[in-house]
């Protein structure tokens, strides 16, 4: 499955390369297909979770399905020709050194990396230790927990529907990944102010949604900071940054929890506030 989901991770990239200057819309309009599966998702878990003697089983023959029907489709999708022919594009690309500390001087790299790594270290770290804060702190039951977790998947995908409207000018990555931050911090907060469980739903619920204006202006800064014949190296070195965050959300989850469950959302304070910092720092040079 995770083989199968760090794949799924590039149909953005195929989106934002297939409408060149309207990478954000592409990238947004992506994720929102998300914005159903969080709502079909769980209840197809829950539904067939039960469905054979091994509790759990069926989920994954589920899983197994829908991992086929996107095969199909991928199969019985139309070929986009490139405006650039295939031949002259190989040879672009072959002759392409990979200039690695070039690439990461540049401002909309940096920032794109930075960005979401960010997002996604923050959304893996509330998502991991928010419902274990929600059982061990206030007591709250295995329902309570699921319809906060729904609604956090919900904040993740939902807003894309929106965003492709709102942030559909050239250039607004800027004002999306703003505006993403400042709904993430905003949300903890509450959490830190509150102390209480519905805080703590509500931070998940907003954490959603500022990982999805955050993940999506991210990709689309990254997609805009190497030319067609770096792609082929680049793109990797670019995807590193939120598989890098989400790694380290989960390693330290636990490790903060540990520390006092208030401790998960100072650091996730923290690091949006670094986020910030590094967007006012690089604005100037995103412009010119």
């Amino acid at each position: 499955m995770g083989i199968y989901q760090s794949g799924t991770n590039y149909y953005r990239y195929a989106a934002a390369d297939s409408m060149p200057g309207k990478e954000s819309k592409a990238i947004n309009g992506i994720l929102s297909a998300g914005a159903i599966a969080s709502i079909i998702g769980p209840v197809l878990a829950t539904f067939f979770g039960t469905a054979t003697s091994i509790e759990y089983e069926g989920s994954y023959y589920v899983v197994s399905v829908l991992a086929a029907c996107a095969v199909i489709v991928l199969l019985v999708l139309p070929k986009i020709q490139s405006p650039t022919p295939s031949h002259m594009r190989d040879k672009a690309i072959a002759s392409t050194t990979p200039n690695y500390p070039a690439l990461l001087t540049r401002p909309r790299f940096v920032l794109g990396a930075t960005i979401s790594f960010v997002a996604s270290f923050v959304m893996v770290l509330v998502m991991s230790g928010a419902p274990i804060v929600l059982e061990s702190t206030f007591s709250q039951n295995a329902q309570t927990r699921m319809v906060a977790m729904q609604l956090h998947m919900v904040g993740m995908y939902l807003p894309t529907l929106f965003a492709i409207f709102i942030f559909h000018k050239k250039n607004s990555e800027m004002a999306q990944a703003l505006t993403g931050l400042i709904v993430g911090m905003l949300g903890t907060v509450v959490a830190l102010a509150a102390s209480a469980s519905y805080a703590v739903t509500l931070d998940l619920l907003l954490i959603g949604i500022s990982w999805s204006l955050c993940y999506a202006a991210g990709s689309a800064l990254l997609t805009k900071s190497y030319a067609e014949s770096e792609r082929s190296w680049a793109r990797g070195v670019g995807e590193l940054a939120p598989v890098l965050g989400q790694v380290l959300g989960s390693v330290l989850a636990g490790v903060l929890l540990a520390a006092g469950w208030k401790t998960v959302f100072v650091t996730v304070l923290a690091m949006i506030v670094c986020a910030l910092i590094a967007m006012a720092g690089y604005r100037n040079k995103i412009k010119s």
